[in-house]
This record gives C-alpha cells, structure tokens and sequence, in this order.
C-alpha cells in the first residue's frame, strides 16, 4: 500500500521552487501550463506529495489567508532550529515557536507556509 498526499496551492508551479528551498524537497515532476492544471510533485522524506494548482470547477480549494485546514502535515528533521529558521526567513507564520515535549520525547514548532498549508516541524530527542 501507498500513501500520496495532494496539497491545493494558488501556484503549483511557484510552489515546487518554494518547498524545494523550504523543505530541501526533490521535485520529481512539474507541468508548465498555463491553466489550472498545474501539478508538481515532490518527495520529502519517503512520502510523495501532488502539489495541484487551486481549479475552483475541480472543487480544488486551496486554503486562504487567516484560515486552517483540518489536516497538518507533520514533518521530522533531524534540526529543528535551522528548519525553523529556514521557515521563517522564508515567510512562514509562526504558529507555534519551537517547544519541548519530554514525554513525547520531541522538540516541535507550528508553522503555516506561503500557500496557507500548516506545517507542524518535530525533532524526536535523541
């Protein structure tokens, strides 16, 4: 079995540069259209994500400023202070500053990235 995460973005195209410098993402496809059916997909980790341009007539919504989503996505980095600090010099909102959480045992911060998608970044203690 397999997992594929699809994300509404405003600009898949503009998104696959975006994740690739904030996430170190490796972008294995992207289309170059000049419709709402742009698509890119990435890799973070061992997980593919479809990163699809917003088609109102598809029902692709993609979030909008001030709002959340119902899903986070939850990613695990080995530091979490320079992925934070990436995030943030990129223009991602803080949610949630790092935190620490020994009964997980974890560090985690929340953020929501350009394209309103909320990112929850953990480190597990060593």
């Amino acid at each position: 079995m397999k997992l594929e995460v699809n994300m509404v973005v405003s600009n898949a195209r503009e998104a696959a540069d975006y994740y690739s410098n904030l996430f170190n993402a490796t972008i294995l496809s992207k289309t170059d259209e000049t419709s709402e059916m742009n698509e890119t997909r990435m890799k973070l980790g061992n997980t593919e994500i479809r990163v699809l341009n917003e088609n109102k007539d598809y029902g692709l919504i993609a979030p909008s400023e001030g709002s959340t989503s119902s899903m986070w996505l939850n990613l695990y980095v080995k530091d979490i202070e320079s992925s934070f600090n990436n995030a943030v010099s990129q223009g991602c909102k803080v949610i949630s500053p790092i935190n620490d959480f020994p009964e997980i045992p974890a560090r985690n911060a929340v953020i929501s990235d350009k394209f309103n998608h909320v990112w929850v970044i953990n480190q597990k203690y060593d």
